[in-house]
Protein backbone atom coordinates (compact mmCIF):
# COMPACT_ATOMS: atom_id res chain seq x y z
CA UNK A 1 0.00 0.00 0.00
CA UNK A 2 1.44 3.33 -1.00
CA UNK A 3 1.55 6.45 1.10
CA UNK A 4 -1.26 8.02 -0.96
CA UNK A 5 -3.54 5.05 -0.29
CA UNK A 6 -2.81 5.13 3.43
CA UNK A 7 -3.44 8.86 3.55
CA UNK A 8 -6.72 8.46 1.64
CA UNK A 9 -7.82 5.69 4.01
CA UNK A 10 -6.92 7.87 7.02
CA UNK A 11 -8.93 10.79 5.60
CA UNK A 12 -11.95 8.54 5.03
CA UNK A 13 -11.78 7.26 8.61
CA UNK A 14 -11.57 10.80 9.94
CA UNK A 15 -14.56 11.88 7.83
CA UNK A 16 -16.56 8.85 8.98
CA UNK A 17 -15.71 9.62 12.61
CA UNK A 18 -16.67 13.27 12.14
CA UNK A 19 -19.97 12.29 10.48
CA UNK A 20 -20.74 9.81 13.26
CA UNK A 21 -20.05 12.33 16.00
CA UNK A 22 -22.05 15.07 14.31
CA UNK A 23 -25.07 12.77 13.94
CA UNK A 24 -24.79 11.14 17.35
CA UNK A 25 -26.14 13.19 20.24
CA UNK A 26 -23.94 11.38 22.81
CA UNK A 27 -20.84 13.32 21.72
CA UNK A 28 -20.19 16.97 22.42
CA UNK A 29 -17.78 19.23 20.60
CA UNK A 30 -15.33 21.45 22.46
CA UNK A 31 -17.64 24.48 22.46
CA UNK A 32 -20.45 22.43 24.01
CA UNK A 33 -18.07 20.94 26.59
CA UNK A 34 -16.84 24.36 27.63
CA UNK A 35 -20.43 25.57 27.92
CA UNK A 36 -21.42 22.57 30.06
CA UNK A 37 -18.34 22.84 32.28
CA UNK A 38 -18.72 26.62 32.64
CA UNK A 39 -22.39 26.60 33.60
CA UNK A 40 -21.86 23.53 35.77
CA UNK A 41 -19.01 25.23 37.61
CA UNK A 42 -21.10 28.35 38.20
CA UNK A 43 -23.96 26.19 39.50
CA UNK A 44 -21.54 24.29 41.77
CA UNK A 45 -20.07 27.50 43.19
CA UNK A 46 -23.48 29.08 43.82
CA UNK A 47 -24.93 25.88 45.30
CA UNK A 48 -21.83 25.43 47.48
CA UNK A 49 -22.02 29.00 48.79
CA UNK A 50 -25.72 28.58 49.55
CA UNK A 51 -25.00 25.20 51.21
CA UNK A 52 -22.35 26.72 53.45
CA UNK A 53 -24.51 29.72 54.28
CA UNK A 54 -27.56 27.62 55.15
CA UNK A 55 -25.63 25.09 57.25
CA UNK A 56 -23.76 27.87 59.09
CA UNK A 57 -26.93 29.89 59.68
CA UNK A 58 -29.03 26.97 60.90
CA UNK A 59 -26.17 25.13 62.66
CA UNK A 60 -27.67 21.92 61.28
CA UNK A 61 -25.93 19.49 58.96
CA UNK A 62 -28.76 17.79 57.15
CA UNK A 63 -28.42 15.13 54.50
CA UNK A 64 -31.18 16.88 52.61
CA UNK A 65 -28.95 19.92 51.95
CA UNK A 66 -26.20 17.80 50.42
CA UNK A 67 -28.64 15.79 48.33
CA UNK A 68 -30.30 18.97 47.03
CA UNK A 69 -26.91 20.39 46.04
CA UNK A 70 -25.99 17.16 44.25
CA UNK A 71 -29.31 17.21 42.39
CA UNK A 72 -28.93 20.89 41.44
CA UNK A 73 -25.45 20.35 40.02
CA UNK A 74 -26.27 17.13 38.15
CA UNK A 75 -29.53 18.56 36.79
CA UNK A 76 -27.71 21.67 35.57
CA UNK A 77 -25.11 19.55 33.78
CA UNK A 78 -27.71 17.34 32.11
CA UNK A 79 -30.02 20.23 31.17
CA UNK A 80 -27.19 22.20 29.56
CA UNK A 81 -25.75 19.20 27.71
CA UNK A 82 -29.13 17.51 27.09
CA UNK A 83 -27.32 14.19 27.49
CA UNK A 84 -27.52 11.51 30.16
CA UNK A 85 -24.31 9.50 29.89
CA UNK A 86 -21.41 8.24 31.94
CA UNK A 87 -19.32 11.25 30.89
CA UNK A 88 -21.96 13.63 32.24
CA UNK A 89 -22.24 11.53 35.40
CA UNK A 90 -18.48 11.78 36.03
CA UNK A 91 -18.57 15.53 35.37
CA UNK A 92 -21.51 15.86 37.78
CA UNK A 93 -19.58 14.04 40.50
CA UNK A 94 -16.52 16.25 40.01
CA UNK A 95 -18.60 19.41 40.10
CA UNK A 96 -20.49 18.16 43.15
CA UNK A 97 -17.17 17.70 44.95
CA UNK A 98 -16.35 21.31 44.01
CA UNK A 99 -19.76 22.33 45.38
CA UNK A 100 -19.10 20.57 48.69
CA UNK A 101 -15.64 22.13 48.97
CA UNK A 102 -17.05 25.60 48.32
CA UNK A 103 -19.66 24.91 51.01
CA UNK A 104 -16.97 23.90 53.49
CA UNK A 105 -14.88 26.93 52.59
CA UNK A 106 -17.91 29.16 53.17
CA UNK A 107 -18.50 27.56 56.58
CA UNK A 108 -14.83 28.17 57.44
CA UNK A 109 -14.82 31.77 56.23
CA UNK A 110 -18.08 32.98 57.81
CA UNK A 111 -16.92 32.76 61.46
CA UNK A 112 -13.68 34.49 60.50
CA UNK A 113 -15.67 37.24 58.80
CA UNK A 114 -17.80 37.73 61.92
CA UNK A 115 -14.60 38.09 63.96
CA UNK A 116 -13.43 40.85 61.61
CA UNK A 117 -10.73 38.86 59.81
CA UNK A 118 -10.57 39.78 56.13
CA UNK A 119 -10.12 37.18 53.41
CA UNK A 120 -6.85 38.81 52.32
CA UNK A 121 -5.22 37.93 55.65
CA UNK A 122 -6.20 34.25 55.37
CA UNK A 123 -4.35 32.36 52.61
CA UNK A 124 -6.68 30.69 50.11
CA UNK A 125 -4.60 27.52 50.03
CA UNK A 126 -4.92 27.10 53.81
CA UNK A 127 -8.71 27.46 53.67
CA UNK A 128 -8.87 25.06 50.72
CA UNK A 129 -6.78 22.36 52.44
CA UNK A 130 -8.72 22.81 55.67
CA UNK A 131 -12.00 22.39 53.78
CA UNK A 132 -10.74 19.14 52.24
CA UNK A 133 -9.67 17.85 55.65
CA UNK A 134 -12.96 18.91 57.23
CA UNK A 135 -15.02 17.27 54.51
CA UNK A 136 -13.10 13.99 54.61
CA UNK A 137 -12.20 13.56 58.26
CA UNK A 138 -14.15 16.18 60.19
CA UNK A 139 -17.41 14.42 60.88
CA UNK A 140 -18.37 10.87 59.93
CA UNK A 141 -22.00 11.83 59.25
CA UNK A 142 -21.00 14.66 56.91
CA UNK A 143 -18.58 12.41 55.04
CA UNK A 144 -21.20 9.69 54.60
CA UNK A 145 -23.82 12.20 53.48
CA UNK A 146 -21.37 13.71 50.99
CA UNK A 147 -20.64 10.26 49.55
CA UNK A 148 -24.36 9.56 49.28
CA UNK A 149 -24.78 12.91 47.53
CA UNK A 150 -22.05 11.99 45.05
CA UNK A 151 -23.78 8.69 44.32
CA UNK A 152 -27.07 10.52 43.77
CA UNK A 153 -25.37 13.02 41.42
CA UNK A 154 -23.86 10.13 39.45
CA UNK A 155 -27.16 8.27 39.22
CA UNK A 156 -29.09 11.39 38.25
CA UNK A 157 -26.75 12.27 35.39
CA UNK A 158 -26.32 8.75 34.04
Amino acid sequence: MSFQDKYKEYKEKQEAKKYFRSNNDQFLNSAQWSKVIGFGLVAAIVAGAVLGLVIYSLQITSSLFYVICALVVSTTVTKISQIHSQQMAILSVILTVVCYLIGEMTMIYLPLHELGVSMQSVPFFDVFTLSIKTLLTGDLFTTLVAIIGLLIAYANAK
